[in-house]
């Protein structure tokens, strides 16, 4: 098994003011021999106060959290804020270097590393650091995801409901302070390895989200992933003010309410429609057209269930068992805390 030398990381948390530094792992192979890999981290601190930590890149080709994180850091100074920012604005930097969802390292998927291995392969040292040595410092969290390059998703929250009914309420508040337009609720025991699970057994509240994707940057996906941020913060008291209120979120179903439709062969995928429609159990999703086979006849392809296109394919080349539309249904708020 591949294992790294040694970890650790450059800035002294407790010290007032804006600090950049790494996460440094000691790590050998070909191109790493001599040499470092410096995971970046930035801590913005003022005195007491709440703590949130707030990552992107957890895999490294979703583009829209690691450009509102990197604008944060610029944007903000140690006295526009009361208490601690830890900002980790390239999470899986090995990969993010690459384009790519998993660490050339490794091929280690970051979001299903959680909560680590001490001295392990490279992308589960940093997840084990993150949870050993950061989340205990935190009293909420952030970890901003989008499609990446295989998938776009409207934009939305997600909610993960922990173990603890009291816990999934405090996550509950944070995507009621957050504030985008849907929340995608999901069971926490289904993704024991993610990020989201692994703070709120550590006693953290957090939430993620889904900020669009395509490996581009979307400039909705990242205003609403941007007055989310500061919501939270806002609701945390860490800056004054408060939260956007605007339209209350709306939930979706992802526990047992979503569902994909996927090609059962290789094709050309002409999508009949789009992120955001509402569908009807019978619509027409779209046509296949065999790749190799120009005589044979498209493939009309129906939704089965009756949602929100919560998500679609990013390419129309697809091979047989790609995922081309995702949907879910919608929730009432108070379904959220009866399904836990």
């Amino acid at each position: 098994m591949l294992t790294i030398d040694r970890i650790n990381c450059t800035l002294d948390f407790e010290q007032d003011g804006k600090q950049f530094g790494n996460i440094e792992l000691g790590f050998s192979d070909n191109r790493h021999a001599f040499a470092k890999i410096p995971v970046p981290v930035v801590c913005i601190r003022n005195g007491t106060g709440p703590t949130l930590l707030l990552s992107a890149g957890n895999h490294g080709d979703e583009y829209e959290g690691q450009v509102i994180l990197r604008r944060m850091v610029h944007q903000l100074a140690a006295d526009h804020i009361q208490g601690r920012l830890i900002l980790l604005p390239a999470l899986n930097y090995p990969a993010m270097l690459d384009d790519a969802r998993l660490s050339p390292l490794d091929q280690g998927n970051m979001n299903r590393s959680f909560p680590g291995i001490e001295g392990g392969p490279p992308t589960a040292a940093i997840a084990h650091y993150v949870t050993s040595k950061l989340l205990p410092l935190a009293d909420a969290g952030i970890d901003l995801h989008s499609g990446g390059s295989c998938a776009y998703y409207l934009p939305c929250a997600f909610l993960c409901l922990a173990d603890d009914a009291d816990m999934t309420k405090r996550n509950l508040a944070l995507v009621d302070a957050f504030n985008a337009p849907l929340t995608f609720v999901v069971d926490g025991k289904g993704s024991a390895t993610g990020f989201d699970p692994i703070a709120n057994q550590a006693g953290v509240p957090f939430i993620s989200t889904e900020l669009c994707g395509g490996a581009n940057v979307d400039v909705e996906a990242t205003a609403i992933g941007w007055r989310g941020v500061y919501n939270v913060m806002r609701h945390l008291g860490i800056v004054d003010g408060e939260p956007d209120a605007g339209t209350p979120t709306r939930f979706v179903n992802g526990i047992d309410g979503s569902g994909y439709l996927s090609a059962p062969y290789s094709a050309i995928f002409e999508p009949c429609r789009q992120l955001g429609d509402r569908v009807a159990a019978g619509d027409v999703a779209g046509r296949l057209y065999a790749t190799e086979e120009v005589e044979r006849e498209p493939l009309e392809l129906a939704f089965d269930r009756a949602g929100v296109v919560m998500a679609r394919r990013n390419g129309a080349r697809v091979i047989r068992g790609d995922h081309l539309f995702m949907v879910a249904s919608e929730m009432e708020r108070g379904d959220v805390l009866a399904r836990n």
